[in-house]
């Protein structure tokens, strides 16, 4: 069977009208584009053609590759789930809990944190975090800063009780009592789901400081972090960040470099 090859035209304006209801397609458009159409353009590029940045569209088009053939089996997750765990190298593992569970991404977040022996009574580290957070991207009138709709919470496009796929839910007095009393931190629910290693009380002072092995992880994923936030769009406007800037980051390269040549 011959398949119809879809214009470069198309996909801008399906990846347009996708904008505000799903990632996914916009991610599938982003990905067909740089394989068909890109000829040594970049997501910064396609970004303005449908009125995101580069970045937004990178973070698209990765979860898209990464996921694209699986997603379909995790019915209960948003694609911001998936773009949580872009980078984690127990993923489907974490992806398939929290389906199972119906979790959040918080939720899951902890979850894997208490896998990994970390103690859930501390704050989660910053190494944690995604390269990006989609969830903070703003609409404004300027080009090349763009908010969906559906994460800002601005107009009535969807019916009331209802969200756009690919993000969570507003925080409501329940959902912040659930993952942010007072009281005892029970991420997953109490004697439910999966059971965290620790006891019961999840994690206490007396817990053992990491292991050689915790620590790497947490270096490995995230460096794999860095790697995957320095996109073609980043690599293109580093230039144009001050010395100072620059060098903070060579440097930093450079002294783990110099670390890590002598693991070798």
């Amino acid at each position: 069977m011959v398949h119809a090859v879809v214009s470069e035209s198309d996909l801008i304006s399906r990846a347009q009208t996708a904008l505000s209801e799903c990632n996914w397609i916009v991610g599938e458009c982003a990905a067909q584009w740089t394989q068909r159409y890109a000829r040594g353009r970049t997501d910064a590029d396609f970004g303005g053609l449908i009125g995101l940045s580069g970045d937004q569209v990178y973070q698209r088009r990765r979860v898209w590759e990464t996921f694209a053939d699986v997603h379909s089996e995790y019915s209960k997750l948003k694609w911001s789930h998936f773009y949580a765990a872009l980078t984690w190298d127990d993923a489907s593992e974490c992806l398939q809990w929290a389906n199972e569970n119906d979790a959040t991404i918080n939720e899951m977040k902890a979850w894997r944190r208490a896998q990994h022996g970390e103690n859930l009574a501390e704050p989660a580290e910053d190494l944690d975090l995604p390269p990006f957070d989609p969830v903070n991207e703003y609409l404004t009138v300027e080009p090349g800063v763009v908010q969906e709709p559906s994460m800002a919470g601005g107009g009535n496009r969807f019916p009331r009780g209802e969200v756009a796929e690919g993000t969570e839910r507003p925080i409501t007095a329940a959902g912040f009592a659930r993952e942010s009393s007072e009281g005892e931190y029970a991420p997953f629910g109490k004697g439910a789901r999966g059971g965290a290693p620790g006891g019961e009380d999840g994690g206490s002072s007396s817990r053992a400081a990491a292991s050689v092995e915790q620590i790497v992880k947490r270096v490995v994923s995230a460096i794999e972090k860095c790697d995957a936030a320095i996109s073609p769009a980043v690599i293109e406007e580093f230039g144009a960040l001050s010395i100072t800037l620059q060098q903070r980051l060579i440097n930093a390269v450079d002294n783990l470099a110099a670390k890590v040549a002598g693991l070798r």
